[in-house]
C-alpha cells in the first residue's frame, strides 16, 4: 500500500500528525479527548492509517509505523518544521550579518539600511504566517 496522506480526511491527518509529535503510544480515548474529536471517528480513522501502513498499534497505543511528507513542513526528529518558520530564519541571518558588517567593519549604517529593513519585514511576515500555520494545528507543541 501507498504511502500518502493524500486519500485521507483532514481528521485522519490530525490524527497523523498529533501521533507523529506524540512522545509516547496513543490510546483511541485519549486521541478523541485531545483533537476533540467522537471516539468512532477516531477508531474508523485509525484503521484506515493503519490499513495504509501510517500507524501501528501495539498493547501501549497506536504510533507512527512509516513518515510521509507533510506539504509545507519538514520532519526532523519528532519536530514538524513549516517552510515559513525557515524562510523567516534566513531573513533573520540576513540582519543579524549585515548588522555584525555595520558593527565589525565600520561600515555606514546608511549603506545597509534598505537591506536591513526589508529584510526585518521579510523575517516578520514570514514568522507571522508560520505562527498562524501553527496555531491552526491540532497539536500546538508541534514547534
Amino acid at each position: 500500500m501507498e504511502n500518502s496522506l493524500e486519500e485521507l480526511s483532514g481528521i485522519a491527518t490530525k490524527i497523523y500528525i498529533y501521533l507523529l509529535v506524540s512522545r509516547e503510544p496513543k490510546g483511541v480515548r485519549e486521541i478523541s479527548r485531545e483533537l476533540g474529536v467522537p471516539v468512532s471517528t477516531v477508531h474508523y480513522n485509525l484503521k484506515r492509517l493503519e490499513e495504509k501502513g501510517l500507524i501501528k498499534r501495539d498493547i501501549n497505543g497506536y504510533t507512527i509505523a512509516a513518515t510521509v511528507p507533510l506539504r509545507g513542513f519538514i520532519i526532523i526528529g519528532k519536530k514538524l518544521i513549516h517552510k515559513f518558520l525557515l524562510y523567516s530564519l534566513f531573513f533573520l541571518g540576513v540582519v543579524i550579518g549585515e548588522m555584525l558588517k555595520v558593527i565589525l567593519f565600520n561600515i555606514d549604517l546608511s549603506n545597509s539600511m534598505p537591506t536591513i529593513v526589508v529584510s526585518f519585514i521579510g523575517f516578520g511576515l514570514f514568522l507571522y504566517e508560520a505562527l498562524k500555520v501553527y496555531r491552526q494545528m491540532p497539536v500546538s507543541r508541534s514547534i
